[in-house]
């Protein structure tokens, strides 16, 4: 897939998320309260970009005001799921207003914080029509920085075999980063290769990546390569899966 051309609307976008993404892989002991605060600041700033530049709304004072501010956003977007919205609401209204107002001394989960990492990244990419994680990791490697990443890439990782693999979402979680699929058949497909007895329904399949709450935000479906991948927090949680079987052993 060819890089995506930077977009200038986005320039300042891309660059609070890199610092987010240095804070985040940093040895600072409240890095995840600082990052969740400059990823919440990004998407405030994607939302007024999006508005001014692309919906071609002209702003008035009102929309400085948060709740102003999504209301707006959520009639032009309106292809995104209500769940994604209260998602966002949560993580200011409960985590993010906190941190920057009152608890200096709290912080969150790596796994919470790559939450709304995805959450954040995916009404932006609905919104421009790009994978800012890309434009990011770019940007990032531009400026000599990419070996900070906490997770090998796929390709250098040396992945289990399903069969030792117990829970139906971590075989899903593998499947999706072998093969990149568009598909249950493709999936299935695979299970079979491996001799593994795991099967899916398309209708089962979709409500895995795409429609049910406690798995879709492991991954996101790439409209450029036309295929099912591992989101930033599948592949934190790919990590995770990993290094579990490597401490059983």
């Amino acid at each position: 897939m060819a890089s995506q051309k930077p977009n200038p609307i986005l320039r300042g976008i891309v660059d609070t998320f890199v610092g987010a993404e240095l804070i985040r892989l940093s040895a600072i002991p409240h890095r995840n309260r600082l990052s969740v605060i400059l990823i919440d600041s990004a998407f405030e700033t994607a939302c007024r970009a999006y508005l001014q530049h692309v919906a071609q709304i002209t702003l008035s004072e009102a929309h400085r005001h948060r709740d102003t501010l999504i209301k707006t956003i959520r009639s032009k977007l309106d292809s995104i799921d209500e769940q994604v919205w209260k998602d966002i609401d949560y993580f200011y209204e409960d985590i993010r207003c906190d941190f920057y107002h009152q608890s200096a001394g709290k912080t969150i989960t790596d796994v919470t914080l790559l939450d709304y990492k995805d959450t954040v990244e995916f009404v932006i990419d609905t919104a421009f029509s790009v994978k800012i994680e890309d434009l990011v990791n770019a940007e990032m490697k531009n400026e000599g920085i990419a070996s900070l990443s906490i997770a090998p890439s796929q390709t250098e990782q040396t992945l289990p075999p399903v069969a030792v693999l117990h829970t139906r979402l971590d075989k899903m979680i593998l499947a999706v980063a072998t093969l990149r699929p568009t598909g249950a058949e493709a999936v299935n497909a695979f299970f079979k290769k491996e001799g593994d007895a795991f099967r899916l329904k398309p209708k089962e399949f979709v409500d895995i990546v795409g429609r049910h709450s406690a798995s879709k935000k492991f991954f996101y479906y790439d409209r450029a390569a036309k295929c099912w991948q591992l989101s930033g927090l599948g592949k934190f949680k790919l990590t995770q899966i990993i290094a579990e079987l490597s401490n059983a052993i």
